[in-house]
């Protein structure tokens, strides 16, 4: 099948054209990103609630343990790298009766992914112990819940 210089012209045009398009919706956020961004950007109460047995360990993809948490957003920080960051840290009494300060990181990323570190620190050591990675898929691991304040 022969092509004319013109059609190759408009055939190269288009597919250009498409490829840009797909380049554009890649780099866009997900559309659960975004709201959860426009929530904490307008002031409105945004809880997180997890379910970490419906997500996976980062480093070998097997479920989580069976925990559900709930935080509510205090404070926030967005980076084009890490998305929407945000941690907690309290102090409690682990299982062996040694009392910790947990600190529990948590990213979404722009994909709508959420990325939660968890570690602690025994009181009087000098080292954090980490407590697992787990990568959680909206909404089925993690849903946010926003409301007006």
């Amino acid at each position: 099948m022969k092509f004319s210089r013109r059609c190759l012209s408009i055939l190269f045009s288009l597919l250009s054209a498409a490829s840009v398009s797909t380049i554009a919706k890649a780099d866009e956020p997900s559309p659960k990103y975004v709201e959860v961004l426009s929530a904490l950007q307008a002031g409105k109460n945004v809880k997180l609630i997890l379910d970490l047995s419906r997500c996976t360990t980062r480093d070998g993809g097997k479920p989580g343990p069976a925990t559900q948490a709930g935080l509510l957003i205090s404070a926030f920080r967005v980076t084009a790298q890490n998305g929407i960051s945000f941690s907690n840290a309290h102090q409690t009494v682990d299982s062996s009766g040694q009392p910790v300060t947990e600190y529990i990181r948590h990213s979404l990323s722009r994909e709508g992914k959420l990325t939660v570190r968890a570690s602690k620190l025994i009181v009087g050591a000098t080292e954090v112990v980490n407590q697992g990675e787990f990568v959680c898929e909206l909404p089925d691991g993690a849903k946010f819940v926003s409301s007006l304040q």
